[in-house]
């Protein structure tokens, strides 16, 4: 079997077990909390995203691969982690500016997530020796994007509310 087709599976499991594991388990206990308890265990998975910083370290990649990717997706979630640690902040203290700062964060995070995988895959990043950002990848970068998505579906049910 190749990369490209274990990472996929890998990726496709990962989807299927985070569903089912938010939809028996988290779904139900978030469903009467307010929309800043709710969405502060969401933005607060995303304070790990420093971990992205170690595209950046030389000894991560061979020196073929383009540094303006590896630079970027480095910058951007270490700027997406400082962002959810602010907006976790807000959240646990219910500023009135913090939904503001959730979308701020969400906007930020997710388009860094919805660049940098189609460029994983265009680099076929999956083919090198990754070790570690492998296993990010198909959980940890997995588990973010989906965080991304539930944080996005509730700001918008919450809009309708007003």
């Amino acid at each position: 079997m190749d990369n490209f087709t274990i990472i996929n599976l890998q990726a496709i499991t990962g989807t299927i077990a985070i569903i089912l594991a938010f939809q028996w388990w988290i779904k139900p206990r978030l469903a009467n909390l307010s929309i800043q308890d709710a969405l502060l265990p969401f933005v607060f998975l995303n304070t790990f995203r420093y971990l992205g910083l170690s595209f950046m370290a030389k000894e991560q990649f061979y020196d073929g691969f383009p540094a303006e990717f590896l630079n970027t997706v480095g910058i951007l979630d270490f700027t997406t982690a400082v962002l959810a640690i602010i907006t976790a902040i807000g959240l646990k203290n219910k500023w009135r500016f913090a939904i503001p700062l959730v979308w701020i964060f969400n906007l930020v995070g997710f388009g860094d997530l919805i660049t940098a995988f189609p460029q994983f895959f265009g680099l076929e990043l999956y083919n090198q020796n990754l070790g570690f950002i492998w296993l990010m990848f198909v959980t940890y970068g997995l588990a973010t994007f989906l965080s991304h998505i539930y944080i996005f579906i509730r700001l918008f049910k919450n809009l309708r509310k007003k």
